[in-house]
């Protein structure tokens, strides 16, 4: 994944030509400081009046290596061969989870990527010794039954295996942090 930040002053009728470029780069693709938006999983935009200027400033982290044309190669983050460092893969674990439980909880079936990148990160995580080892068999069994009710698309099934897995996460929690 790549970030980019822009950062500069801009005059106030500027501003809703950059909106507009913005929404087309998000929609088609970009060029110079927008390349590679369209690959977004985060952005910030702040703006504040400054003395007449406009102060325009963005971050955009992208979820994919940016390999556009378009993006200096500067920009092009090698993918890491291996095991991600376990802080890592928990907090790319806590993001997708989040979204899961609250789109479960709010009655919607959440995205299908969402589901294979939690599972497939539940998978590697059971792969780190000394992390809750005995707990680990039992989760596992958690997330194949939490697979199994997504696929079945049965909301009730799906909203009592996703609580399951948060009753599974804070015993073992609750020993190893």
């Amino acid at each position: 994944m790549g970030s980019k930040k822009i950062d500069k002053f801009i005059m106030r009728d500027e501003l809703p030509q950059f909106f507009r470029d913005l929404a087309d780069a998000l929609e088609q693709g970009g060029e110079g400081d927008l390349a590679c938006a369209m690959n977004y999983k985060k952005f910030k935009v702040h703006v504040r009046d400054e003395y007449g200027q406009v102060s325009l400033r963005m971050k955009m982290k992208s979820g994919k290596v940016c390999a556009s044309h378009l993006c200096a190669p500067e920009e092009i983050v090698p993918e890491v061969v291996g095991k991600p460092h376990y802080t890592d893969l928990k907090k790319r674990m806590g993001n997708s989870f989040k979204v899961i439980f609250k789109m479960i909880h709010q009655g919607q079936k959440p995205p299908k990527e969402a589901i294979d990148e939690f599972l497939a990160d539940s998978e590697l995580m059971v792969s780190y010794p000394g992390y809750g080892d005995p707990y680990y068999d039992i989760y596992i069994k958690a997330c194949a039954e939490f697979k199994a009710a997504f696929e079945s698309d049965d909301m009730e099934r799906l909203n009592t295996a996703v609580d399951a897995l948060v009753h599974q996460k804070g015993h073992c929690h609750a020993k190893y942090k």
